[in-house]
């Protein structure tokens, strides 16, 4: 829906993909999908914050990763702390000092709140036109609340991103759930970003956008 949006509305990638794909248009929202330590955490966050783009206001739903970390990771990343362009959801349920940046959740089972709070998180950015989303991660999620639950929630925030314009970027590990389940929640997603490893070395392909073709990648990060 968004690949014919015109070049300035679209999202730069810079390298974060090792293909031949240089933006994503607004209102997409992609799936990364890896097994643990295979470099999907990382690539979310160079999706959301590319290396040599000038920024867009980012919102990250952390279901794991406490804020501070999450905080942590994108200052590594030369992204400034600020939180006009730059907030938190932590639904980790991880005690932390107030801040204004940070919206907290008492835990991941609490749906409407995460709803609520990433609501709130847009509103005090007033309502940017562009915006990147982060959601780390799905297989936490499902540790709290049944797949029925997971699979409505996330269905309704990939839309309001969607409708929004805003470029959305979500995580999975795939080992932990049933394949049919994987199938299911990929289908939700205009793109998938697969990460597999073979052979001790680390391989990426994209599934869902024309133009790019689905063949595995060597992925050195």
């Amino acid at each position: 829906m968004a690949e014919g949006d015109a070049k300035a509305d679209r999202y730069p990638l810079a390298d974060a993909v090792p293909i031949d794909l240089d933006d994503l248009g607004p209102g997409m929202n992609v799936l990364v999908s890896g097994p643990p330590m295979s470099g999907k955490r990382q690539l979310v966050f160079d999706l959301l914050a590319p290396e040599g783009v000038a920024p867009d206001p980012i919102v990250v739903m952390t279901t794991d990763d406490p804020a501070s970390r999450i905080l942590t990771a994108f200052e590594d990343r030369g992204v400034r702390f600020d939180p006009t362009t730059f907030r938190v959801v932590d639904a980790t349920g991880a005690p932390g000092d107030a801040d204004s940046a940070i919206h907290r959740v008492s835990s991941p089972a609490d749906l409407t709140g995460m709803g609520v709070a990433f609501t709130q998180a847009v509103d005090e950015m007033a309502t940017p036109d562009r915006l990147r989303f982060g959601f780390v991660s799905i297989s936490t999620l499902l540790q709290y609340v049944d797949a029925e639950r997971a699979f409505s929630f996330l269905h309704v925030l990939s839309r309001r991103t969607s409708a929004a314009g805003y470029l959305g970027v979500y995580s999975i590990d795939p080992t932990t759930h049933e394949d049919r389940f994987v199938n299911v929640v990929t289908s939700i997603f205009d793109a998938a970003i697969e990460i597999r490893e073979r052979d001790g070395d680390r391989e990426l392909r994209v599934r869902g956008l024309s133009g790019v073709k689905p063949e595995w990648t060597a992925f050195p990060h």
